[in-house]
């Protein structure tokens, strides 16, 4: 087996029979390849839409309790035949030749870390009105599992994903040191292209995102702790400027209240312009003060 395709998914039934869908029509020798899936404890009807499919090639499809990524992934991983793991997410869709430029550069470049073009969109259903390039669709990140390739001995020489990583965030660039520190490079390919659904900001998916910033923001101290250096706090925020920055732009919990009233009086249930600026703004305060409470926690229990 030369690759095995690697996502986990939750409660994405309106998704991943596509995302699916679009990894069954490589143009792959389908003898070649596998798909694992790992169901990390989805209550919809993700099991009812696996049952109807019809995969043309070698398909695993496992359903854990909710563990959360890093435990899914590293199932995924163990479960996974092929000498190459290609990471995609269950809001995927993939580009018919995804498989055949990622393993392209591995044949080229054994120890490496393949990552591939991102491309941000909003729906799926009118690609063709989709922007070919958003700011999203930058990422100086190593290693990112929404397309992301390695080979399956170094992830096991890395130790897989670090599950103490329970929440959502920084799980994949964590071990991405780790298998920078293994002496890899990262090869880029932007033949490599998938298409990243994000539905847009709405707001009634407000307190979900909240929700997702403290995650963020507790996994965020949890990386630094694990790695205190430089290239980590810039990545995460964690270091005095940006710190600085935020509190300017709180004012205090002005900055909170404001941008609150903003996105409140905003008529339609779709955020834009200046109302999802403010939505975005109340997202990194959360994430500020999530990161500053869990400080003061490791600070507090020192004494």
């Amino acid at each position: 087996m030369d690759i095995s395709i690697q996502i986990c998914t939750y409660n994405r039934e309106h998704l991943i029979g596509k995302a699916l869908e679009a990894l069954f029509n490589q143009n792959y020798d389908k003898d070649k390849y596998e798909i694992v899936l790992i169901d990390d404890g989805s209550t919809d009807g993700t099991a009812d839409v696996i049952k109807s499919l019809k995969p043309p090639c070698k398909f695993t499809y496992i359903h854990q309790q909710n563990s959360g990524l890093s435990k899914g992934r590293n199932v995924g991983i163990r479960a996974a035949q092929g000498e190459i793991v290609l990471f995609v997410d269950d809001d995927i869709m993939a580009s018919e030749n995804l498989i055949a430029e990622h393993m392209k550069i591995h044949r080229e470049f054994p120890k490496s870390v393949v990552r591939g073009w991102v491309n941000h969109v909003d729906d799926l259903d009118k690609p063709g009105k989709q922007p070919k390039f958003t700011m999203q669709d930058i990422s100086t990140a190593f290693f990112w599992t929404s397309n992301v390739s390695v080979a399956k001995k170094y992830l096991e020489e890395a130790g897989l994903f670090d599950e103490t990583f329970t929440e959502y965030g920084w799980e994949d660039l964590e071990l991405g040191l780790r298998l920078r520190a293994l002496g890899l490079t990262l090869k880029y390919n932007r033949n490599a292209i998938v298409s990243h659904y994000k539905s847009r900001w709405k707001k009634t998916d407000l307190p979900k995102l909240l929700n997702q910033a403290r995650s963020k923001g507790r996994t965020a101290v949890i990386f630094v702790d694990k790695h205190p250096t430089m290239r980590v706090k810039m990545a995460t925020g964690i270091h005095a400027p940006r710190f600085i920055l935020n509190d300017i732009l709180e004012l205090g919990g002005l900055g909170v209240k404001f941008c609150q009233s903003v996105v409140d009086g905003h008529e339609d249930d779709t955020l834009e312009g200046f109302p999802l600026f403010c939505a975005h703004q109340l997202y990194k305060f959360e994430y500020y003060k999530t990161i500053k409470d869990e400080l003061d926690k490791q600070k507090t229990d020192g004494e």
